[in-house]
């Protein structure tokens, strides 16, 4: 049967294989069976489209033919797989039948396993109930024993507590006391001797709090005894760090001494081929006592801390008992308060500063202060915020900075204040190690610069004016080498022919100019010396040089323009002028020696500058100097014209120069001649000036209104001083001045002259006012002036009205009438 089974099985399956393979039928067209295939395959939604299209096409009856043969041929294989699967639902009926026979068996074995179960429960029930009588009875024997070691710690940590108390460990009795009230007596509350012991807590917290107090207190005095050691140190371990005030030489010794200590424990040879090898020696030993007495040992004794000179348990112990007490909060409170308190005694500074030493301690105390603070903050944060420990510092800063400047800011000493300058700057460097702001302190330094350069520039001034006193206004003589190299090496001066001048060799400047350009570097120099490490960029450095070399120039030229106006002589005077310009011209060098001291020699003229010698004060100076040259100039030819006591009624000339033009012409020799050295166009200004002022003079002594008469014969001596003074002119010794150019200074006075001597009055009367005009420079009110003058003379010598003399009379007065008619014009 299992044969014939899987026989008709195969058979079945070969025809539900065909089945469901598409049949075409003759009457079917590929539409409608696209459509019958659209209609099987498609989702519900789609088939509305399906059935549209169908009723398009319009052959719906034969669409409904088809459709109805594959339904049938559907159905056929429907019939199909039943018979195919009949079989089997038979042969599973059978074996279901079998199984409830097995389940039957099974039922019965386990209702007679149940009985047997119910019975053994019955006696383990009764075995349960006499171990639970048994272990209650073992729970109330460890109960009442767990009672009792819970009452043995309370009496025990009470016991301890007042042991802890007697000995002075406030902490751990105040812990023990929170283990006995929170831990042990919640415990046995129940019972009536713990309520005894709860009262007497109260008690001890508040001995235990006022003993912290007190310990705190004792704290803060010690640290008030030693801040002033903690400061010093910090200062110190500051100072080594940063080579604070240690000289390039120094640094470089420390550096050798180093480098021989470290090679002296190697011992070196040079090998066979010249390269250096270590000996293979055994190290030395050295007996402990000689390692114990080395200055090092004594250096490692010296670097404490703020750890090594206090101990801060106390603080630490206060925070944990405060803590424990829940009192964080006031302690922390009570803390701050003490702080700002002390810090207000420790920046408040004594009566008794008077020197610099109580300076130092008075810094190394706040110094000291902030260093503790700088460590309770690190060990205990909850104390002492950053916020708080800032803006104690600021306030302290405040403070600091007015009693400074109030106590320190009129110091007149310059080295004093250098000093002070290098303490406080250590202060400044140490404080911002710890991380405080002192950006007001260095402002304070800048004021305290800005203090020392006005002192320096008081004390310069002084010398400066020491050194025009002392001045013997001569130019330097130098009589050998060696003295010729020296003036050199102190001023910036180089002439090319002078080195080829066989000696006693001549510097156009006196000894006045070495010694300012000499106090002018070091004035320099000691500017630079306060602002050694004021935070100040190289640019700003150099232009705050030159600005405080700006300001001691000015001052100079001052002192300069004030010495000028005393009563100096010509020597004097173009020698001062002399020495500006050689001042004005070592600016430059100035200059180059700022910025070779700020930038290095390097940087001479690469570096660009906001602020720049002013030269001009120097030129300031110069033409008042050259104002009092003119000046005096012409004080000493009035002085000397003022001899010439004129006979202006004299017969006749003497035939040759009057003295006092003899005198006068010695004089501008020898007094252009010392312009040698002068720029030329003051030289040539002066003696232009000076022959104009001569020439005005003669023309004022010709037409003065003092003199009444004019002879011939005064006429023609006068004419003769001229023309001594023109000859002059042809051979005046300044170098540059054009001769004609300066013999017309003459001229105005040479036209008169010849006019009223010549009485070329026709022409003159002819050829007024035309350029081309004979006399040009002659003016006719002039003319008018003189000729009466003789006029009068010879009204006065010869009787002049006389009948002899009409016809003179009426040519004279016709010419005056004429000339007062162009005069008129």
């Amino acid at each position: 049967m299992p044969n014939s089974s899987s026989t008709s099985q195969a058979n079945i399956t070969g025809s539900e294989t065909a089945s469901t393979s598409y049949v075409n039928y003759v009457e079917m067209s590929a539409e409608q069976e696209y459509f019958l295939y659209e209609l099987e395959t498609t989702d519900s939604g789609s088939m509305g489209l399906v059935l549209r299209a169908i009723y398009d096409t319009g052959d719906v009856q034969q669409f409904a033919r088809a459709l109805q043969q594959r339904i049938s041929h559907y159905d056929k294989n429907i019939q199909k797989v039943c018979s195919f699967h009949y079989q089997s639902f038979v042969d599973a009926m059978q074996e279901l039948m079998q199984l409830k026979e097995q389940c039957q068996d099974i039922k019965d074995e386990t209702v007679q396993i149940d009985a047997e179960i119910q019975c053994i429960s019955q006696r383990l029930c009764a075995k349960k109930q006499e171990i639970v009588r048994y272990r209650k009875l073992m729970k109330n024997a460890k109960t009442a024993m767990d009672q009792i070691a819970v009452c043995l710690p309370v009496l025990e940590n009470y016991a301890k507590l007042q042991e802890l108390m007697s000995n002075k460990k406030y902490y751990q009795a105040l812990k023990t006391l929170e283990e006995l009230e929170h831990t042990h007596l919640a415990l046995v509350e129940k019972y009536r001797f713990t309520q005894v012991l709860a009262k007497s807590m109260t008690p001890v917290r508040l001995e235990i709090k006022d003993k912290a107090y007190s310990e705190f207190k004792d704290f803060l005095e010690n640290i008030k005894k030693v801040a002033g050691r903690i400061g010093k140190h910090a200062s110190k371990d500051t100072a080594e760090q940063h080579s604070f005030g240690v000289t390039d030489a120094e640094r470089a010794r420390k550096i050798q001494e180093e480098a021989r200590k470290n090679a002296s424990n190697v011992e070196i040879e040079v090998s066979a081929d010249g390269s250096i090898v270590k000996k293979n020696v055994s190290p030395k030993r050295y007996p402990q006592a000689q390692v114990e007495d080395s200055p090092s040992f004594f250096q490692d004794d010296e670097q404490v801390s703020a750890q090594d000179l206090i101990d801060f348990t106390p603080v630490h112990r206060c925070c944990q008992i405060f803590n424990v007490l829940g009192a964080k909060e006031e302690f922390e409170q009570y803390y701050r308060q003490q702080r700002r308190e002390q810090c207000d005694l420790v920046i408040r500074p004594s009566h008794k500063m008077n020197n610099f030493k109580h300076y130092v301690e008075y810094l190394d105390e706040i110094v000291g202060f902030f260093v503790v603070e700088d460590q309770i903050l690190m060990t205990q944060s909850n104390l002492s915020t950053a916020a708080e420990k800032d803006k104690l510092w600021d306030n302290a800063l405040l403070k600091i900075r007015h009693h400074l400047d109030a106590r320190f800011g009129g110091c007149p000493d310059v080295e004093m204040m250098l000093r002070m300058k290098k303490v406080i700057l250590l202060f400044i460097l140490t404080m911002k190690s710890y991380g405080y702001a002192v950006a007001p302190l260095y402002e304070l330094l800048q004021n305290f610069r800005d203090q020392y350069n006005e002192i320096l520039v008081k004390e310069y001034c002084a010398q400066f004016e020491r050194d025009l006193d002392k001045d013997n206004y001569t130019p330097i003589t130098v009589n050998s080498e060696e003295e010729f190299r020296a003036v050199i090496r102190q001023f910036p001066f180089y002439k090319r022919s002078m080195e080829q001048e066989p000696f006693p060799r001549k510097f156009p400047f006196s000894r006045f100019v070495i010694s300012a350009y000499t106090q002018a570097k070091q004035y320099l120099i000691g500017c630079l010396k306060f602002m050694d490490n004021l935070q100040l960029n190289t640019s700003a450095v150099d232009d705050t040089v030159r600005r405080c070399a700006n300001v001691l120039l000015g001052r100079w030229a001052g002192i300069l323009k004030s010495f000028v106006y005393k009563r100096l002589s010509m020597i004097q005077l173009v020698q001062i002028t002399i020495n500006l310009g050689y001042l004005e011209k070592s600016c430059e060098s100035l200059g180059a020696f700022i910025t070779s001291k700020t930038s290095g020699e390097e940087a001479i003229g690469t570096t660009s500058h906001q602020v720049v010698l002013s030269e001009k004060v120097f030129r300031d100076v110069r033409s008042e100097v050259e104002q009092q040259i003119d000046e005096c100039m012409r004080s000493k030819v009035d002085e000397i014209i003022e001899l010439s006591n004129y006979d202006w009624e004299l017969p006749a000339a003497a035939g040759q120069a009057s003295d006092f033009i003899t005198d006068l012409i010695k004089f501008l020799l020898t007094t252009f001649q010392s312009f040698t050295n002068l720029p030329s166009g003051l030289a040539k200004h002066v003696c232009t000036q000076t022959c104009k002022h001569i020439s005005q003079s003669l023309s004022d002594l010709l037409l003065s209104p003092e003199t009444k008469a004019i002879s011939t014969g005064a006429l023609d001596q006068f004419s003769l001083d001229v023309m001594q003074c023109e000859m002059f002119t042809t051979r005046c010794p300044v170098v540059g001045v054009d001769p004609q150019t300066l013999s017309m200074t003459f001229a105005d006075l040479r036209q008169l002259l010849d006019l009223v001597m010549s009485s070329d009055w026709t022409t003159f009367n002819a050829e007024y006012g035309k350029d081309h005009a004979k006399y040009l420079r002659v003016k006719a009110s002039t003319a008018i002036v003189v000729l009466e003058k003789m006029i009068e003379y010879e009204r006065k010598s010869t009787g002049f009205f006389g009948i002899a003399r009409g016809d003179r009379k009426r040519l004279l007065d016709t010419i005056v009438r004429q000339l007062k008619l162009l005069e008129i014009q």
